[in-house]
């Protein structure tokens, strides 16, 4: 069972651009706090003042005492993250929420990931590296330069990448490169949009292979108090991703209704 969470002031340690848009986040935390694969934490600039108010719901890349966060810069937030320099202070609220579920002796993972939801597939693709396993992983963009840490992913998985605009891998989406995976013998991680996780989720449904997806969504507490991260959930009712998820059966959500709300999909503004 995963520590309870903490909240910590951590002087930012490095920052590493990724061109343009992305950014690797390090933070000097100073102890362990046990964070795993597909958990996530709540980031907020220590000095920030009033705006942005919130901190920003942010999936780790990695764990231990420097943890590391990858950031899309997409709002006010995530723009002062960018630019910030090393010995910043953080305010960081972590581990929160359910991590990815331990693989399926005897069957092979198949990691599907989207942009910056790539985040905690290469963490849990670390992980089982570490083990001697190697997954497969299918990881798409819109171009090339929307495929941050694929360098990073293809050392440890087998790697597929896809483009809508052909400048690297196939071109398309990953959901047309996912067909020819699914068999009886494997399982399938997914983190990114939700039309792109929706999509995976029902090819994996038809093929009766498990899916297991992360579904972080804007969120102000990031444990519960705040009920503002509802999910609808198959059946009826609602899923809250900070403490049901962010990692949560693909099955359990009502795809047709969450395709209409606003998602992070493993990070925010």
């Amino acid at each position: 069972m995963a520590p309870h969470r903490a909240q910590v002031v951590a002087p930012l340690l490095r920052r590493e651009s990724m061109g343009n848009a992305y950014q690797v986040l390090t933070f000097d935390v100073g102890r362990d706090l046990g964070a795993l694969p597909g958990q996530f934490l709540m980031v907020r600039g220590a000095e920030w003042g009033d705006a942005p108010l919130l901190p920003r719901p942010m999936s780790y890349l990695s764990g231990g005492a420097t943890p590391t966060i990858l950031v899309k810069v997409v709002g006010e937030g995530t723009t002062r993250m960018a630019r910030a320099e090393p010995g910043e202070p953080f305010s960081l609220i972590g581990p929160l929420g359910v991590p990815w579920r331990a693989p399926t002796p005897g069957r092979r993972a198949v990691l599907v990931a989207g942009g910056v939801g790539v985040a905690p597939l290469l963490f849990l693709a670390r992980t089982l590296s570490a083990t001697g396993q190697r997954p497969i992983a299918l990881y798409g963009g819109r171009t090339k330069k929307d495929l941050p840490l694929d360098d990073d992913l293809a050392l440890i998985t087998d790697l597929h990448l896809t483009t809508e605009d052909g400048s690297r891998g196939q071109k398309g989406r990953v959901t047309d490169a996912l067909g020819a995976l699914l068999a009886e013998d494997v399982e399938v991680f997914t983190c990114g949009p939700d039309r792109m996780m929706a999509a995976v989720a029902e090819m994996c449904a038809r093929r009766d292979v498990p899916c297991e997806v992360s579904v972080e969504t804007p969120m102000a507490c990031g444990y519960g108090v705040c009920l503002g991260c509802p999910l609808p959930a198959a059946g009826g009712g609602y899923i809250y991703a900070c403490t049901e998820g962010p990692c949560i059966d693909a099955r359990r959500i009502d795809w047709s209704r969450a395709e209409r709300a606003p998602s992070a999909g493993g990070a925010a503004s």
